[in-house]
């Protein structure tokens, strides 16, 4: 059957705006574009600055190495910063095309500096902060924005370890001032009363808006498609931004002048010496008498008790693995008392429980290195001395540094919080 019914005319069918899409697109693409060009621009001029040049020796040398001061935009291209914004040369030059500290050459392959060097007059100890109990994943511009609400930040030092780029746990702020750097000192040392010795871990305080973690974000639940995920996760941030009261993490930093940390440094070497002939003394009573020291602990310097002939040292050409993978190895040729390393280094050491168990792993040197490639050596004489030393020292330092962080944990009696912008 023929339906011949009429029905009420649709009107003319709704077609898609492509031309509304393209432009939004174009909009969004002419702002990322925008944004990559400031950034690739800043970092060029940080990089070019006075301050920057004031310890970067590898920029320096390389315009010093150029007769007309000029320096090939395809090395800034083999930076890690510069990697993770751009590779393209042409486009690191149309973003300096306007720039007040640089200057590129007519082919667009080239900059230098459009004023020479001028060498830094002011304090730069005075001007500069330590910092630690740093989040793990701290970065130059988390670092810059929390800094900058005392002062211009001109410089942040951040190291890390060369085996896994990963944080130190602190780093050092140098401003424009010595006023914004005592501000800042004021402001921001505000250590926790329970701060664990190790940098980069510590409690977090929920209370008040503060200075945020940036971490990664949680993966959407299962049967949440992604991008109602991502629109869940912009309407939150609105939220944020339009003043709802939201939980942040307020980080308690340990902030100090630099000439403060300078001094705890000379400090411990002074204690060095003044520890050095305490301790020779306690291993001549050792060598001599094969007894161990009962009356260490009653002397004024005090240090640990040990025997002799138990510390091997352990270097490699490349660093060392963890200490677990040193201990387990050795472990199969005698008991391990203790290793001994840092991250990242290719030296370290290894304390066995008896003279024999270290000249069992002598012994087995040469099998060691074969397999792992680890050197074996028994310290004796001055090398032992020092390294007993050096954990006495160490030992001394701690209990001094924990009576003065303690001390200026009761004086520190509120927190700064900053809006995250």
């Amino acid at each position: 059957m023929i339906d011949t019914e009429k029905r009420p005319a649709s009107g003319p069918a709704k077609r898609a705006d492509p031309d509304g899409k393209s432009k939004e697109s174009e909009k969004k693409k002419r702002s990322r574009v925008k944004q990559l060009l400031a950034d690739v621009k800043k970092q060029v001029e940080f990089w070019f600055g006075d301050v920057n040049l004031g310890k970067d020796r590898f920029i320096k040398q390389l315009i010093a190495d150029s007769a007309d001061g000029y320096v090939d935009i395809s090395v800034l291209t083999t930076f890690n910063r510069m990697k993770r914004l751009t590779m393209d040369p042409k486009l690191i030059a149309r973003a300096l095309k306007n720039s007040s500290v640089v200057e590129v050459n007519l082919e667009g392959n080239k900059l230098r500096r459009q004023h020479p060097i001028t060498e830094v007059t002011k304090n730069v100890d005075g001007c500069t902060v330590y910092v630690e109990l740093l989040p793990k994943r701290v970065t130059h511009d988390w670092m810059e924005r929390v800094f900058s609400q005392c002062g211009t930040v001109v410089y942040v030092s951040i190291p890390r370890y060369q085996s896994t780029q990963d944080p130190k746990g602190f780093a050092f702020v140098e401003f424009e001032k010595e006023e914004e750097a005592q501000k800042a000192i004021q402001l921001l040392n505000n250590p926790p009363e329970d701060a664990p010795r190790k940098t980069g871990m510590f409690p977090k305080i929920r209370d008040k808006k503060g200075v945020p973690i940036q971490v990664d974000a949680p993966p959407p639940p299962e049967g949440r498609p992604p991008k109602e995920a991502k629109q869940s996760d912009k309407k939150r941030r609105r939220a944020q931004a339009g003043g709802e009261e939201r939980d942040a993490d307020v980080i308690p930093l340990r902030v100090l002048s630099k000439k403060d940390w300078l001094g705890l440094k000379q400090e411990y070497l002074n204690l060095q010496k003044r520890s050095m002939a305490s301790l020779k003394q306690c291993i001549t009573k050792i060598e001599y008498n094969h007894k161990p020291e009962k009356r260490v602990a009653e002397k004024e310097v005090t240090g640990p008790q040990f025997t002799s002939g138990v510390i091997l040292k352990i270097t490699d050409d490349k660093p060392l693995p963890g200490r677990k993978i040193i201990k387990d190895v050795l472990s199969g040729v005698s008991p391990v008392a203790y290793v001994d390393i840092l991250e990242g280094d290719s030296e370290g050491h290894v304390r066995f429980k008896t003279p024999e168990d270290a000249q069992a792993a002598v012994h087995a040197r040469a099998a060691v290195h074969q397999e792992h490639g680890w050197t074996l050596q028994l310290l004796a004489g001055d090398h032992e001395q020092r390294y007993w030393q050096k954990i006495l020292v160490d030992r001394q330092l701690i209990s001094k540094a924990e009576k003065i962080i303690l001390a200026r944990a009761k004086e520190a009696h509120k927190h700064i919080h900053f809006q995250d912008v």
